[in-house]
């Protein structure tokens, strides 16, 4: 019987993106309130300010955390939040020859 080899597994890294909307027009506000939430282990873009509504939505990918971790975060520390889409993503990195 053949047996393939024995695949060492690869490091990987992870993140999680989400969408999250926050009242407010002000896109300097929204991140300080998400970076005092999340860290500064993240990345933040304005998707869009809806100032006839007054929200501002964010895509907000953070490093090396699950996504639990991060829903668990985010409604600890906001008052007011709906989140969106959440995905996680894992990042098989090389390993040296």
């Amino acid at each position: 019987m053949f047996r393939a080899p024995a695949v060492a597994p690869q490091p990987a890294d992870s993140f999680v993106t989400i969408d999250i909307t926050l009242s407010g027009t002000s896109s300097s506000a929204g991140r300080r309130a998400l970076h005092t939430a999340l860290g500064n282990d993240l990345r933040l873009y304005v998707m869009t300010i809806d100032k006839r509504h007054e929200r501002i939505t964010f895509r907000v990918e953070v490093m090396s955390r699950t996504i639990d971790e991060v829903i668990g975060a985010l409604t600890g520390a906001l008052e007011r939040a709906t989140i969106g889409r959440v995905r996680s993503t894992a990042i098989k990195r090389r390993q040296d020859a």
